[in-house]
């Protein structure tokens, strides 16, 4: 156990970032606090060589001779090393070192077993993955603030800048003005319109599981969507981070080429109960994110057109160009072949 109280986790789960993990970890540090937090950093067994770039990090960073504060500790799954940094004595860093895969082997879920503890006294949760990074120096601060001085918001969210292939550009959602954003914006335009290092949350969020959630096999977007149930998102103009995408390793560029169609299915799954479970008010949000799943299931045929039809009945936002387009593509392609001469 801890013998002070941090304010903020922050949740970082990493596997070969060696390139990248260096950018998260300057971002932790550099932020200015007037409370202590705690970055997690889980390495999931790493092959690139990113658990001795975390390790040479920490040797430069942090004060590992300090035996009031440091702690190494080795059990069967991983190895912990947690310790304060050097000049940000607001910052500490819990580095677990899993000793196999976890996501590999199905056993995921277990991470967040290990970091159990840095969640007993926090008030807040935000999220960092090893291959993003954060960019303003008062992030932490500025989205705390306003949560501790607004009891009734669940959440806060910023604009974050998108890097891909060395470039950087504005993608996802881009408000000009202080804002709240609504359920149905935020269910509408999907788990990239906001960026998972954008948050910062309650940490009675990370307890608030209805069914719809357990369902999903992601965790950003069903926490977004929770967060504006539960009483309220609100979101800075500026730019505070940098979400790297279709980066080798990350989710975005994960059997890229690939249709996951189990993933596909289980987002229409969950998203049905997530409907019923708001008696029926976002139904229009729901289907309008939900028909590019279900014309990429009907043109792989792995849906019936009664299913397709079905969920474009459902929405008044989808053209009826689009769904035209499909049953073109999907029945009649040679004429669609024609018409596109």
């Amino acid at each position: 156990m801890i013998d002070f109280i941090p304010l903020v986790v922050v949740r970082s789960i990493t596997y070969n970032h060696a390139s990248f993990i260096e950018d998260a970890m300057n971002g932790f540090c550099m932020q200015r606090t007037s409370f202590p937090f705690v970055c997690t950093i889980i390495d999931d067994c790493s092959t690139d060589g990113e658990p001795a770039v975390i390790e040479n990090y920490l040797q430069k960073h942090f004060d590992l001779d300090d035996s009031s504060i440091v702690r190494n500790e080795e059990t069967e799954d991983y190895i912990l090393t947690f310790a304060r940094n050097k000049t940000n004595k607001n910052c500490y860093f819990a580095v677990y070192y899993l000793k196999y895969n976890h996501y590999s082997t199905g056993n995921n879920s277990r991470k967040d077993e290990y970091i159990k503890e840095w969640f007993e006294q926090v008030k807040y949760v935000a999220f960092c993955e090893g291959d993003d990074y954060w960019t303003d120096l008062d992030k932490l601060q500025k989205q705390v603030s306003f949560l501790e001085k607004h009891p009734d918001y669940s959440m806060c969210t910023h604009v974050a800048l998108w890097e891909r292939n060395g470039k950087l550009y504005k993608a996802g959602c881009q408000h000009s003005k202080e804002c709240t954003l609504s359920s149905d914006e935020v269910i509408r335009f999907g788990g990239l319109y906001l960026a998972t290092a954008s948050l910062v949350f309650r940490k009675e969020l990370a307890d608030d599981w209805p069914k719809w959630r357990k369902l999903s096999d992601v965790g950003d977007y069903p926490l977004q969507i929770l967060g504006t149930l539960r009483g309220g998102m609100h979101y800075f103009p500026e730019p505070m981070c940098v979400y790297r995408f279709q980066y080798p390793g990350s989710w975005t560029n994960r059997d890229s080429c690939v249709i996951n169609t189990h993933h596909l299915k289980t987002e229409i799954a969950w998203m049905k109960v997530l409907d019923e479970d708001t008696c029926y008010v976002y139904t229009d949000a729901i289907y309008s994110h939900l028909i590019q799943f279900y014309s990429t299931l009907y043109l792989a045929k792995q849906l019936s057109f009664a299913d397709y039809y079905g969920a474009y009945k459902r929405t008044s936002a989808l053209s009826f160009k689009r769904f035209f387009k499909d049953v073109l593509i999907k029945n009649f392609n040679w004429l669609y072949k024609l018409i596109k001469k």
